[in-house]
């Protein structure tokens, strides 16, 4: 793992815009778990497990944003702590190698893909079951961590040293075989949409494709075209260059994050804060 990041940073506060986007995302989790369970032994807290959860059954025009809340709710203690254990110890990596900004699109997006195809497949194979956890979010940016650095390493239990994007590979091969049939086939479903959306995601980012974008022309007031002709003035004069990020990149694909220099982690963490 990434030897300069500690497990838990003690004075940082609940959802303070300085910490990491994936800690924050395990603080949201966390207190919407804590606030849950105080609340399951009042009458109201099963109603609102249910009315946060993603019911297929549901008009998509009433419960429109359970799409969102569901990523939030869990079904008891293990189901999060699963969870926020693959954010925390992934999450991490790719959040020090693209920003912050990219942590909360990839888990949105992810989730929100993962509880779309779970929805359009209960449709076609009338699921009635509902839908709670962050790991479709979580999925996206697993895949996307495998495939921005394919060959980081970790240690499985301290001791066996196997490249990330096997453990991904093998994930991924368990949820699509288990989107039609054993207990949590609606998790799968969910899984696999998350890890469509971060493949999209982190290969876009990476120039593989381009999403197509819509450009309007703009206009002055006189109904003139404005003029096109742009100067782009960089301020920071200490900023890395593209291609000094990129030889960083290669040498973390190649030899892991902990084989980079003190200058060079500097040179990535100035760019992951563009």
């Amino acid at each position: 793992m990434i030897s300069n990041r500690p497990f838990a940073n003690l004075r940082a506060k609940p959802l303070s815009p300085l910490n990491p986007a994936v800690v924050n995302l395990i603080w949201i989790n966390v207190i919407v778990f804590v606030s849950l369970w105080i609340l399951s032994f009042t009458p109201i807290g099963g109603v609102l497990f249910s009315v946060l959860a993603f019911s297929p059954t549901w008009p998509i025009y009433l419960s429109f944003y359970s799409v969102v809340t569901s990523l939030f709710v869990h079904a008891g203690l293990w189901h999060i702590l699963g969870n926020m254990l693959w954010l925390y110890f992934v999450g991490i990596i790719l959040e020090d190698l693209i920003g912050k900004k990219h942590i909360w699109k990839l888990f949105f997006g992810g989730g929100i893909s993962g509880v779309m195809l779970f929805y359009l497949l209960s449709i076609a194979f009338n699921n009635t079951a509902p839908l709670v956890g962050a790991s479709a979010g979580i999925s996206a940016i697993l895949v996307a961590t495998a495939i921005f650095t394919p060959n980081y390493r970790v240690y499985l239990f301290g001791m066996i040293a196997i490249e990330l994007r096997w453990i991904v590979v093998a994930k991924i091969v368990f949820d699509v075989l288990g989107m039609f049939g054993g207990m949590n086939a609606g998790g799968s479903q969910a899984h696999v949409g998350g890890y469509i959306f971060g493949a999209l995601y982190i290969t876009e980012l990476k120039g593989i494709w381009n999403f197509p974008k819509i450009t309007w022309k703009k206009t002055n007031f006189q109904g003139r075209p404005s003029r096109s002709a742009s100067v782009s003035i960089n301020n920071q004069e200490n900023s890395p260059s593209q291609e000094q990020i990129d030889q960083i990149l290669d040498k973390i694909s190649k030899s892991g994050y902990d084989k980079l220099s003190k200058k060079e982690k500097e040179m990535l963490f100035k760019a992951s804060k563009k």
